[in-house]
């Protein structure tokens, strides 16, 4: 029998991307989502969907009473500006929803956990490219929920695998205030209207392709190790030169309106991928240029 796998947030951006990839690869998948943002369309077909909500202690067991080898853990809330609007609301999703999930995993015998955490969110500001050794030093309630998770995770006593993304951009993506600037810049670009960014649009950003994130997922469960690895470029990018880039892709010329910042951002976002290269497992990353173009055949595609 196939090895069975559950994939939580599986209706959602990185989560849909990491349940196709396991259902290709011959895993017995199963996606866990609320739906409460997430979309049915995005599970692959032949995968079963559990619609529950992971703050809901008594709707996990259920869900895991069939036995998984292993989980990954994708669901989330995701908006750094929500974080800071709604901290309660972000700690029951991101840390309780995650507590909830270990103790259910935990007393159904998981035998691994890979959880796709934050690393543009947990480390702060960065001036040099930010390692795993690095003190977090979250400046948003996202990152320091996101990083008290990390502490369940590493305490739940099931082996495990925390992957840290910086700026994970690719389809599926939302454009709204869950989504991610690229995905926000793209839609705007397509409908012809002006791109906003908030600060003077030098803030540097470490951009990484969804389908590099998936691919750290596959490497976190088949590894034995607990291991806490981030996952990203390792390329400084500003915000501004980004929005150019993908104008470019896409073929049109931006207009750029500039806003206030917003609370919880920060000037300056850079990881070191040495650890998770240094598996020979994974990598090398996918440039931004080359990711971009997928993203603009999958814009041209739905336009």
């Amino acid at each position: 029998m196939s090895r069975r796998v559950l994939v939580t947030g599986g209706a959602g951006f990185i989560g849909s991307h990491v349940a196709q990839r396991l259902h290709s690869l011959g895993w017995d998948t199963h996606v866990l989502d609320s739906l409460a943002t997430g979309d049915r369309a995005n599970v692959p077909a032949g995968v079963p969907l559990h619609v529950a909500d992971i703050r809901a202690e008594g709707e996990l067991p259920a869900v895991l009473r069939t036995g998984y080898e292993a989980i990954v853990h994708c669901a989330a809330q995701t908006s750094v500006e929500r974080s800071m609007k709604d901290p309660e609301f972000d700690r029951e999703v991101n840390v309780t929803g995650t507590r909830h999930l270990l103790v259910a995993a935990r007393e159904a015998g998981v035998g691994r956990f890979v959880f796709i955490s934050s690393g543009g969110a947990i480390y702060g500001e960065t001036a040099e490219p930010a390692t795993e050794a690095r003190v977090p030093a979250p400046r948003s309630f996202y990152g320091m929920h996101k990083y008290v998770a990390e502490e369940f995770v590493r305490a739940a006593g099931v082996p495990f695998a925390i992957l840290r993304p910086s700026n994970v951009y690719g389809a599926r993506q939302r454009s709204d205030s869950e989504g991610g600037v690229l995905s926000i810049f793209r839609e705007r670009l397509i409908a012809g209207l002006p791109i906003v960014i908030h600060g003077d649009g030098r803030q540097v950003r470490d951009f990484v392709y969804v389908g590099d994130v998936v691919d750290a997922a596959v490497v976190g469960i088949s590894t034995t190790a607990d291991v806490i690895w981030n996952v990203c470029s390792g390329i400084a990018t500003t915000v501004s030169d980004a929005a150019r880039m993908i104008a470019a892709e896409i073929g049109c010329a931006p207009v750029i309106e500039y806003a206030p910042r917003r609370t919880g951002d920060i000037d300056r976002s850079l990881l070191s991928p040495a650890r998770i290269l240094a598996t020979n497992a994974w990598g090398p990353p996918v440039a931004l240029d080359a990711g971009l173009r997928r993203l603009a055949a999958d814009a041209a595609a739905v336009g």
